[in-house]
């Protein structure tokens, strides 16, 4: 920025200048009015220059806080976005620990179902009397049901092939009927 000396320095060559050539015009002197003339362009050249620079600081100072200024902001929205992704981080993790939790329980708990279903298991293995499934299977009342078994499973087969396009419920559901029929004969 032009300093204020300078500036008015500039002004008094003007000033200066201007005297000159009305001192020139008075006295009818050309050449005194001609250096008036020159000095008062060259003042004026240095007074306008004065004020280029004056503008050329202003537009850098606006500049520079335009920078500044978005500057300002872009750090704000890195910081609010840094703040958003921080947020997001700690809920994905707090939903992914749930979700862990959940499938340690869940599986704690499928463990145990499956440890308690197979001491069942084991233990109606243990009570199951091995001679008596023998002598129930040599008993003529198990081949009779066994056969009536087979022979119903022979009969819904060959009618399911029979009648594939057609719905058979009402036959399905009496071949169990017949089966047990047939057993309850084979016991009585």
């Amino acid at each position: 920025m032009a300093d204020f000396i300078d500036k008015a320095q500039h002004k008094a060559e003007e000033l200066a200048g201007e005297a000159k050539e009305e001192a020139g015009r008075a006295t009818d002197n050309d050449d005194l009015r001609s250096d008036g003339a020159s000095d008062k362009v060259k003042a004026n050249a240095h007074q306008a220059a004065d004020k280029i620079s004056d503008g050329s600081e202003t537009v850098a100072d606006m500049v520079s806080e335009g920078a500044h200024a978005a500057r300002e902001t872009v750090s704000q929205t890195a910081d609010e976005a840094a703040v958003g992704a921080s947020d997001a981080l700690d809920t994905a993790k707090e939903t992914a620990s749930k979700i862990a939790d959940t499938a340690t329980t869940t599986a704690s708990e499928a463990v145990d179902t499956v440890s308690d279903l197979a001491d069942k298991a084991a233990s109606n293995a243990r009570q199951y009397d091995v001679h008596d499934a023998v002598e129930t299977a040599k008993s003529p009342q198990f081949a009779v049901i066994a056969a009536a078994v087979v022979g119903a499973a022979v009969v819904t087969v060959v009618l399911r092939r029979r009648n594939r396009r057609r719905d058979i419920p009402q036959v399905l559901a009496q071949a169990p009927r017949a089966v047990r029929k047939l057993a309850e004969a084979a016991r009585g």
